[in-house]
């Protein structure tokens, strides 16, 4: 913009205001009543308008036929001869009538600028319509692995419900176990008190047997010994 400003304020001066020479013979009568502007300007909606060195139809075409739509800068405008001082993009110098001049783009370049931004907004708008089905499939592919994973949380639900149950069972089995564990040694004391009773009992018991046959033996010998002493003094009065 400042590059462009510079061209045209350098053009304003240079050309101007101290026209070229080979142009200045052909407009020199009517560069007296030229108002200076440095204005952006169209041109009209017309096929082609002639470009010329001079303010009328008589002088020289520089340029066959610009365009509707040509932006040109005007570097000033003669009320009198109806003609714009103009210079194109390309640098080219000379005059066009005003009437074919506007400040805005014709309808025809607006009619492009605005069907190429809608055709912008459209492939704007497709891309959203395509980023929002996009989302919403994947939004449906999260539901799914949201529902998929529901399914797995009650399955582990489930055996983590298991699983506490057999800790249950586990920690009443352990526990029943340590039951078992004292009743079996309350158990293995009892035996061991009978064990040492019956060995009591039995040393009792043979102790018992052990004096009846030594008071047998007793009876014995002294039955034998009274049936000697009878049998000898049966003898012994048999031999007086």
């Amino acid at each position: 913009m400042i590059m462009l400003n510079l061209r045209k304020y350098f053009l304003l001066t240079l050309i101007g205001l101290a026209p070229n020479s080979s142009y200045a013979a052909e407009d020199d009568s009517n560069e007296l009543d030229l108002e200076i502007r440095d204005e952006t300007v169209y041109v009209r909606d017309t096929l082609y308008v002639p470009l010329r060195g001079g303010q009328s139809t008589g002088h020289r075409i520089l340029h066959q036929g610009l365009k509707s739509g040509t932006e040109l800068t005007r570097l000033g405008i003669n009320e009198t001869s109806g003609y714009s001082k103009v210079v194109t993009e390309s640098g080219m110098v000379g005059w066009i009538p005003s009437q074919y001049l506007v400040q805005e783009p014709s309808a025809t370049i607006r009619l492009a600028e605005t069907t190429t931004l809608l055709e912008k907004l459209q492939q704007d708008h497709n891309q959203t319509v395509d980023q929002l089905n996009n989302q919403s499939n994947e939004q449906i592919a999260t539901q799914d692995e949201l529902s998929k994973l529901s399914e797995s949380n009650l399955g582990l639900q489930s055996e983590l419900t298991a699983i506490k149950g057999l800790a249950a069972d586990v920690i009443s089995i352990d526990a029943r176990n340590e039951e078992l564990k004292l009743e079996q040694s309350l158990l293995n004391d009892q035996i061991n008190v009978l064990i040492e009773s019956n060995e009591e009992l039995r040393d009792t018991s043979a102790q018992s047997w052990f004096i009846r046959g030594a008071g047998t033996i007793l009876v014995g010998l002294i039955f034998g010994f009274w049936v000697a002493r009878r049998m000898y003094l049966s003898n012994r009065h048999g031999w007086n």
